[in-house]
């Protein structure tokens, strides 16, 4: 079995198309997802905008500044993922993940003694963009049903060789 399960070709020598079909309804979902996300985070920054509050602005902003951090990632592995081998995608899915959540825990032990950014409205706007997002995201992904694909592995033959 090859580690690269969408390089398989059929007997007449057509790759099978299940896996094509599957990585443009995950495209989909999360392009969608980050629209979602960001329109929502739009809607937070101008609501602190017209609060008239400085440090709710730029909470707002730092705060749709991490939803990408968060979003991002994840969209550019699903368009990387047909190319890449199962382990190697899950060490990027998983190092994404770690680097994700280090920035965003970085930024905010930054900004939380500072007088000028609202840690509420970070959060607040972390919040709406990201959730948002994973929110419509899984709920694409689970409409989809992409089938589990898996091949049969024919048994070994017997070594008769040796009786």
């Amino acid at each position: 079995m090859s580690p690269r399960p969408d390089s398989s070709a059929t007997p007449t020598g057509r790759t099978p198309r299940r896996r094509a079909v599957g990585d443009r309804a995950m495209q989909r979902a999360l392009i969608l997802a980050l629209v979602v996300g960001m329109v929502l985070d739009v809607v937070v920054i101008v609501i602190a905008a017209m609060s008239s509050d400085q440090p709710a602005l730029v909470g707002a902003l730092i705060g749709t500044g991490l939803t990408l951090v968060v979003v991002l990632p994840t969209l550019a592995i699903t368009f990387a993922g047909p190319r890449l081998t199962p382990v190697t995608m899950a060490a990027t899915v998983l190092g994404s993940w770690a680097v994700k959540m280090l920035v965003v825990i970085l930024v905010l032990i930054v900004v939380r003694d500072m007088g000028g950014v609202s840690t509420r409205w970070i959060g607040l706007a972390l919040l709406v963009g990201a959730v948002s997002a994973v929110a419509v995201e899984v709920t694409l992904l689970a409409r989809s049903r992409q089938p589990l694909d898996v091949e049969q592995v024919a048994d070994p033959p017997d070594d008769q060789s040796g009786s």
